[in-house]
């Protein structure tokens, strides 16, 4: 980096060389704030040297931090704008105490920025340490932490910037309020860089209360009617409603949907196999068709390939986050607006906005081109799943031919999702899975649960390793008639088998796949189930014909299929990588 010199007025040329501290200021700058109250300090230098150097922001120089905080707020009622604050290390930021609590009970956005030494130096008798992040957790809205490590990072500062992001929305939308960034930096302090010319990231934030607004409505169709976009749904419970509003946007010819199984979006063939198409082609062939605008609604995405195909390419697209949420979820790295509505409700207003204005030539294809590849990757699949030998691949696609479309169903962590993904395209009534946090745990319990609020059959497929973190579930009173729990019986945890962390590790098979013994066909009576085994096509294909055609009123049962936990996973990575 090239050092500057320092002099007595500040050079607008330069810069900080912590390039945590420009992001927090440039981005604050964009986001509203224009006033930034300082207070004198040395573990601040680079704060206060960035603030320095830039002229849209006033600086208001106060010693003492107490009377900064009181003079801040005032700026901030009177203003109705964020106002920025800016301390150094140690008690420096205790004496904003006052100031922010009546700022939080006041509703008022104020932004406090306290410098901080490195986490190492926190508790070991440095001068001016004291355990600053989340000093006034009780009296902010959010707490936030940027690490003294990561400067050049991209990654890191990618972070930085989405956590600045969030802060400026949290500070000022909904009930507003004061929130903390504490920053942590480490010597040397003063060094100056030349000033980048990069514009920084702003995430905008739409509020429920704005698609009301018909000429933001009308501006958000407007964007979506020139871009090539791609819907992507993660997790959703079902909904008409949004069923519904989707299927009109998905309509257009310059829309692609991406849902994936637990969406419980039904939109057809155009919609699934997220995965088959991910892996039936190289990057180059992929990246050549990246959308402009990317749309998301649910939760989190079980597929690895989606989320490495949008990183790859976030430089060249926009994303557009819909529904509720209680941060700033920046999954893609591409976050350009986070929209905190009704998805089905705007959804709806976007698609009859759209029908009053033309879609632009030249993203009209869009669709079609993203069909034809979707159609190949599918039967590309259908080959390579019918030629595959006994193994969790096509015991699984046999279950999936052989549920019922009226059953609900409930998946485990690790494979059994994943291989709902690849084959799941005769979706059922509805698909569950503890996706909040993917634990392996709890899965056959909330199975149960979900079975005693459904009138119809609950099915639940889980993995031998879950199966065993659940075994208390068979337990549990009064069981609900015709439940199904299949076993997938493959030797132990089978997702270490295939994932590169450890699928080559020689310490795998003892500590990672960990072959539980589970004494199924002794507890499955004991419990009041019917018990069954497979471990062939022939015989799973005419066991569930069987348990599929029995009263949904019969007894609930355990059907438990083993299969080559090695083959399975070499079937999968095959699978899983580029094949014509």
């Amino acid at each position: 980096m090239e050092e500057a010199r320092d002099g007595d007025t500040p050079d607008r040329r330069y810069d900080t060389d912590k390039k945590f501290c420009s992001i927090l200021f440039d981005v604050m700058a964009e986001k509203g704030v224009k006033d930034v109250v300082c207070s004198p300090g040395s573990r601040n230098a680079p704060l206060l040297i960035a603030a320095a150097s830039r002229d849209e922001l006033k600086k208001h120089v106060v010693i003492d931090e107490r009377s900064a905080a009181f003079m801040a707020l005032g700026m901030a009622v009177v203003s109705r704008r964020p106002v920025a604050l800016v301390c150094t290390s140690g008690t420096a930021l205790l004496n904003y105490g006052p100031a922010i609590a009546e700022a939080f009970y006041q509703s008022v956005p104020l932004v406090v920025i306290s410098a901080d030494r490195p986490e190492q130096w926190i508790d070991q008798d440095d001068s001016q340490t004291l355990r600053q992040f989340e000093a006034f957790s009780n009296y902010v809205k959010r707490s936030y932490q940027l690490p003294a490590f990561g400067n050049d990072d991209k990654e890191l500062q990618w972070y930085a910037n989405r956590i600045v992001n969030d802060a400026m929305i949290e500070a000022t939308s909904r009930r507003r309020g004061p929130v903390h960034i504490n920053i942590q930096l480490g010597e040397p302090l003063s060094r100056k860089v030349n000033r980048g010319s990069d514009q920084p990231r702003v995430i905008d934030f739409i509020g429920g209360d704005s698609i009301g607004n018909k000429e933001i409505v009308r501006e958000l169709a407007t964007k979506i009617a020139a871009s090539k976009v791609l819907l992507v749904a993660g997790f959703l419970p079902p909904d008409s409603r949004l069923h519904k509003s989707v299927g009109e946007i998905c309509a257009l010819p310059n829309v692609v949907a991406m849902t994936e199984t637990l969406s419980n979006l039904h939109l057809g063939n155009d919609a699934t196999s997220i995965d088959s198409v991910l892996t039936a082609y190289s990057a180059d062939r992929l990246d050549s068709e990246v959308p402009d605008l990317v749309i998301s609604l649910g939760g989190s995405l079980v597929s690895r390939k989606l989320k490495e195909y949008l990183r790859r390419n976030a430089n060249q697209c926009e994303h557009w986050a819909l529904g509720w949420n209680h941060t700033t979820s920046d999954c893609f790295m591409s976050l350009t607006k986070r929209i905190e509505v009704d998805p089905a409700r705007l959804l709806h207003q976007l698609a009859a906005a759209l029908r009053r204005q033309p879609i632009l030539t030249t993203v009209c294809d869009f669709a079609s081109i993203w069909r034809r590849l979707r159609a190949e990757a599918v039967r590309a699949k259908s080959a390579f799943v019918e030629a595959a030998p006994w193994s969790d691949l096509k015991a699984f696609d046999i279950i999936f031919r052989k549920l019922p479309q009226d059953v609900n169903l409930f998946l485990s962590n690790g494979t059994a999702v994943r291989y709902a993904q690849i084959l799941g395209e005769r979706m059922p009534h509805a698909s569950y899975c503890n996706r909040g946090v993917s634990g392996i745990d709890g899965s056959v319990s909330t199975a149960i649960g979900g079975a005693k609020a459904y009138k119809g059959r609950t099915v639940v497929i889980t993995g031998d390793m879950s199966m065993a973190y659940d075994l208390n579930a068979l337990a549990l009173p009064d069981m609900p008639g015709g439940l199904v729990i299949i076993v997938v019986d493959n030797g132990g945890g089978g997702i270490f088998r295939f994932i590169p962390t450890t699928s080559s590790l020689e310490e795998r098979e003892r500590y990672f796949c960990a072959p539980p013994k589970l004494p199924l066909g002794q507890l499955a009576p004991a419990y009041g189930f019917d018990y069954a085994e497979a471990s062939d096509e022939e015989h799973l294909s005419g066991l569930l014909h069987e348990i599929f055609t029995m009263p949904r009123d019969s007894k609930p049962c355990i059907l438990r299929i083993t299969t080559d936990g090695e083959l399975s996973a070499t079937l999968l990575r095959t699978y899983m990588t580029i094949h014509p």
